[in-house]
This record gives C-alpha cells, sequence and structure tokens, in this order.
C-alpha cells in the first residue's frame, strides 16, 4: 500500500468533517437567530381583592391586572359587565375603557363599578341570585376576548 494514499484518505477524512462542523454551525447560527419567542397577554384577577357579596347599587372595587408580552406595545379595550346566572347574555355593560400597556409590563386596573338594578316585581327573586362579574380584555385583530369573572351576591 502506498503512504500517499493514506495521507490523501486522511485528509479527505479531516476535510470531510470540517466541512460538516462548518455546515452544522451555519445551521444552528440560522435556526437561533430565526426563532421568534412566543408571545402572549395574561389577564388575570387578584385574589384577595375579590368581593363576593354587596349591596344594590353600592360601588364594588373590581381590580385585575393586564401583563403584555406580545413584544410590543398594545392598547387593550376592556369591558366590565353584569351577568345573570345561566345566561349567556350579557345584562350590563358597566364598563368600557382603553388602555397602553408597554411590552414586559403589567398594569394593574381598579375600577370602582356600582351593581345597578332595575326595578322589577321580581326584585326578590333578582336578589337572591349571585351575579356574574365578567371582565374581557381585547386587542386589535383579536377574534374572542380574554377573559376572566368572580360571583357576586347582590343583597
Amino acid at each position: 500500500m502506498d503512504l500517499t494514499d493514506d495521507k490523501m484518505d486522511d485528509f479527505l477524512f479531516k476535510g470531510l468533517v470540517i466541512v460538516l462542523i462548518v455546515i452544522l454551525g451555519i445551521l444552528l447560527v440560522y435556526s437561533y437567530t430565526q426563532v421568534k419567542p412566543e408571545t402572549f397577554t395574561q389577564v388575570y384577577l387578584i385574589p384577595d381583592k375579590i368581593v363576593h357579596e354587596t349591596a344594590v347599587d353600592e360601588l364594588v372595587p373590581v381590580e385585575f391586572e393586564i401583563d403584555n408580552r406580545e413584544g410590543k406595545t398594545v392598547e387593550y379595550t376592556y369591558m366590565i359587565s353584569l351577568q345573570e346566572p345561566n345566561s349567556s347574555e350579557k345584562t350590563n355593560l358597566i364598563v368600557e375603557k382603553t388602555v397602553v400597556v408597554e411590552d414586559n409590563e403589567k398594569k394593574r386596573i381598579i375600577e370602582q363599578v356600582p351593581v345597578l338594578v332595575i326595578s322589577s316585581p321580581f326584585l326578590d327573586d333578582y336578589l337572591e341570585e349571585k351575579k356574574k362579574v365578567l371582565i374581557e380584555v381585547s386587542k386589535p385583530g383579536m377574534e374572542e376576548p380574554y377573559s376572566v369573572w368572580f360571583w357576586i351576591k347582590v343583597k
């Protein structure tokens, strides 16, 4: 066997390994630069601030946070409404506002909302049931809003 052939085979093998390392390095750098971080928004209630019982026409504090992880500043619209049990209909839109939340910012929203009651012959029945305080938060281009809620008894 010729010594030149062994040197040539060794040279080709080392060259092939170097080419593969370079290709893998390029692929790793490309995939790292092309991966975009996940973007999302979180909306949540502040548990220790939830009111479970109130009187008619009393102001109820509603406190929640919007956590923006969208990678940009977003203008959110939030709505607070009162909903009857066993109903998908919003019975009373109480608040509708917009708020701008910077990227990576948590914005706490505090609203004092009245629990309004319309005079009715069924007022006693109305007061016996718990009501759902529904908070919906949306951003431009959203089909369905983010929703959180809690139940409150009106006495």
